[in-house]
């Protein structure tokens, strides 16, 4: 089989192939959902084309933050299984493109008035580690 560069210029070359070659799977759409598709079964072994009427990433995908949800606000709303879930998905992203995961500081304001207190908020950091299985070096810290 030959390597693709998922390059414009091949485009008509990529067609010809689907057309031409058998696949264990196709796959539509080549946003964030559909390439972690095909990423997951290429990796398992099928062969895998992947189909998108635009160019890669030039969809919903290519409007986001570009950030990897942790799941936090789950942990509030008492949903255990989906913060556990969440937090194996990001491990698994973060191994298979240590070079595009990774960790970023931010600020999460605790207010004096605000629906959770400092001791809360601490506790739900805690547990939010715990649950979703945070490495050491990225674990939540209260800074006052």
């Amino acid at each position: 089989m030959q390597e693709n560069s998922f390059s414009a210029q091949h485009r008509a070359n990529d067609i010809q192939r689907l057309e031409n070659e058998s696949f264990d799977l196709l796959v539509i759409g080549g946003g964030i959902t559909g390439a972690g598709i095909a990423l997951d079964a290429a990796s398992r072994g099928l062969s895998v084309a992947l189909f998108e009427k635009e160019d890669f990433a030039s969809g919903t995908s290519s409007k986001s933050t570009k950030l990897i949800h942790g799941g936090l606000r789950y942990l509030k709303q008492l949903e255990i299984g989906l913060v556990k879930e969440v937090g194996r998905e990001r491990a698994i992203l973060h191994h298979n493109a240590p070079h595009l995961v990774h960790p970023e500081d931010m600020l999460l304001p605790i207010l004096e008035d605000g629906s959770l207190g400092t001791l809360t908020t601490s506790m739900g950091l805690k547990v939010y580690d715990w649950l979703a299985q945070v490495n050491k070096g990225e674990k939540r810290q209260m800074l006052s």
